[in-house]
This record gives C-alpha cells, structure tokens and sequence, in this order.
C-alpha cells in the first residue's frame, strides 16, 4: 500500500514538470494582444524556467540532505499552485509567477530521481520510463486542449488550470505514511568540485556543449513552433495539435536507442531527420505535420542520447555524478538563451527564415560535437580495455 501510494505521488508528480512551461507556448498570441508585448518577452516564459532548471541542478542535492523528500514536495507543490493561479493576472505576475515555476520544478526535476531510489530497487527503469511517458503525454495533451479550452473559457483560466497536478499531489501527500521517503544523510565531503570538472575535464565540456545545444534547440522550436506554423498559414487550433504531435512522438524515442548500437550512424541520422523536418516547415498542409513529426521525434531521440553519453561517459560513479551537474546546469543556461535571441532575431528581421537559418547552423553544430564527443569517449573506452 506504501508502495502503491509513493509510485501515484511520483506519477503525479511528473505531470507538473512540463505542462506550465511547455503547454504555454500555443497561447503566445494571446498573451501579446492581452498585455500588449513582443515576442521576446513571452520567450522568457520559457527561457526563465530553464535559467531555474540550471540552478537547480546545482542546488537541490544540498537541499534534499537537509530537509528532506517530502517537505520539499509540500513545498513546491504549494509554491506550483500558488504561481499557476496568480501568473495570468499582469505582466509582473506573468513574470514572477514563471520563475517561481521553474524554481519548484527545478528542485522536482531532481527530487523525483531520489524518490525513485527510494520505492524501487529493482524496478528503477520501468517507473523511470513510466515517469517519462506520464510527463511527456500531459505536456502533450495540454497543449493540443490549451487553444480550443483557450476559445472556449479565456486564456487566464487555462493557465490556472495547470495547476491541477499540484492540487492532486498536495491531496496525495495526505495519504503518505510518515517517513516513506527518509531523509538522506549530509555528504561528509565532495571529491571533486564542479568548477574544477568543468576545468580540468575536456569529456565534461564537450558534453556540457552537446547537452546545451540540442536543449536550445528543442525549447527554441517548443516555443517558436507554433507561431512559426500561424506565420505559414495554419490556424491557432492547428499550430497547437502540430506542437501536440511535436511532444507526443518523442515518447517512444528511448525505445529506438536501445536498439542502435553504432552511435555515430545515428548522429548521421539524426542529422538527416532535422534538415528534412527543418525543410517541411516550409510546405504547407502535409509538411507541417511532417516537420512537427520528424523535429519532435528528433529531439527527444538526441536528448536521450546525450543522457546516455553523460551515463556512460565513465566507469566511476563520482565522475559520472559531477559530469552530469555540469553537463545539466551550464547546458540549461546555454538552452535559455536561445528562445528570446531567437524572438529578438524574428522581431528585427519580421520574418522567420533568419530564425530558421541560425537553428540549422546550430543542428550542424550540435552534431559536429556529438560525432567528436563520441570518438572520444569510444577511444577512452578502447584505452580502459
């Protein structure tokens, strides 16, 4: 029964950790026509998340030592809540509210491995992939609904509908029995700081850099794609359910690694796949759903890779663990960067053909490190045996 209870309150967490950032985006348009701004700054609804993101990465382990799992999920929970409510209200709120957002599903972000440590010894992969899937097919199935509840009841109170999966989990924590998640002990010592790692570890940077730009590019096209679409001709309701699709296909796109065991073919194709859906943009009518098909697929697919580089980057735990807060937290800060300089490129330009452009330099880019980043590590690999 305790099982059953800490499995529900992590599934319910998930869907808190991509649907107030990600479903936000189709209702761009109406955000600038009810305050009367610009693109850049309903960018930083999905850029100020990602600067949390980045420090969460770095703080969050220190704040589960010391207060422990489920104060901490009483906290955010509360802290979602309150934020999703009062978001839609002005500009200052619309703000405020975002970064409290990012910083409650910053901390989730790392919290929720830790509660799956803590159900599950030997059931760890299967409740990770379910976490996943749970998370991404909200985030999906919210933004096909956000336009059509959006024309139906006001912009305002779809956003404070996704604070829904708060309430559900605060209602959760009622039920959990005490001391079902217990608090981890303090770290006696760090072996080796992160600042040195990102200095002294060429494998850390190069994944650091990998981790960064295949991240910018999936939130620059999350929060672009929509307009993108209206620009091209489709509806708002349309624009939303191609986003929809854009989420939906990456789900099984862990289940396509497991299989592939050349990864560099797989850069190649991957490469392939982002030019082919990066060029469908430009078709009407059946490319757009290839383009938001094959751009969401792709996205989600070189993410996974670039977790499972970071995994296997080493044979030593602590390496791994300090590659993986650098690769996280300087990664997302790059990430932030590219929804508002990419608004600001379209705004000066009116046209989003230089927004397109600079994203297809920065795919050449990102696989250019990925295929380099992994001769390294198979050469690091050969080396070991």
């Amino acid at each position: 029964m305790q099982k059953n209870t800490k499995i529900t309150i992590i599934l319910i967490t998930a869907m808190n950790l991509r649907l107030a950032i990600t479903a936000v985006t189709p209702l761009f348009s109406a955000i600038q026509r009810a305050f009367h701004v610009d693109s850049g700054l309903t960018a930083l609804l999905v850029t100020l998340p990602l600067l949390c993101f980045s420090l969460g990465a770095i703080v969050t382990p220190r704040l589960i030592r010391t207060l422990g799992v489920i104060p901490l999920l009483w906290g955010t929970n509360g802290l979602l809540l309150v934020a999703n409510l009062v978001r839609p209200i002005n500009t200052v709120t619309l703000l405020g509210g975002t970064i409290f957002i990012g910083l409650a599903v910053a901390v989730l972000n790392v919290l929720v491995p830790t509660m799956i440590a803590q159900t599950t010894t030997t059931g760890v992969t299967k409740l990770t992939s379910t976490y996943a899937v749970t998370m991404n097919v909200l985030a999906a199935l919210g933004t096909a609904v956000a336009i059509p509840l959006a024309n139906l009841w006001g912009w305002q109170l779809v956003f404070r509908l996704f604070s829904l999966p708060a309430v559900l989990t605060l209602l959760a924590l009622f039920r959990l029995p005490r001391g079902s998640f217990p608090q981890q002990a303090a770290a006696t010592s760090q072996s080796t700081s992160l600042w040195a790692t990102l200095r002294h570890d060429t494998t850390a940077r190069r994944l650091t850099l990998f981790m960064g730009l295949q991240s910018l590019i999936f939130y620059s096209l999350t929060t672009w794609l929509p307009t993108i679409f209206q620009a091209r001709g489709a509806s708002t309701t349309l624009a939303g359910n191609l986003l929809a699709i854009f989420q939906l296909v990456g789900i099984p796109a862990a289940l396509v690694l497991t299989r592939v065991t050349n990864q560099r073919r797989l850069l190649w194709g991957l490469l392939g796949a982002y030019l082919l859906g990066g060029s469908a943009l430009l078709w009407s009518g059946l490319g757009w759903w290839l383009a938001a098909g094959l751009l969401g697929f792709t996205s989600s697919l070189i993410f996974t890779l670039a977790l499972n580089l970071i995994a296997t980057s080493s044979h030593h735990v602590t390496v791994i663990a300090n590659r993986s807060a650098v690769a996280q937290s300087l990664g997302y800060l790059l990430a932030a960067v590219g929804p508002v300089v990419l608004g600001r490129l379209h705004d000066h330009f009116t046209s989003w053909l230089p927004v397109l452009a600079v994203l297809t330099g920065l795919v050449l880019l990102t696989i250019a490190t990925g295929l380099r980043l992994s001769r390294a590590l198979s050469a690091a690999d050969k080396r070991m045996d």
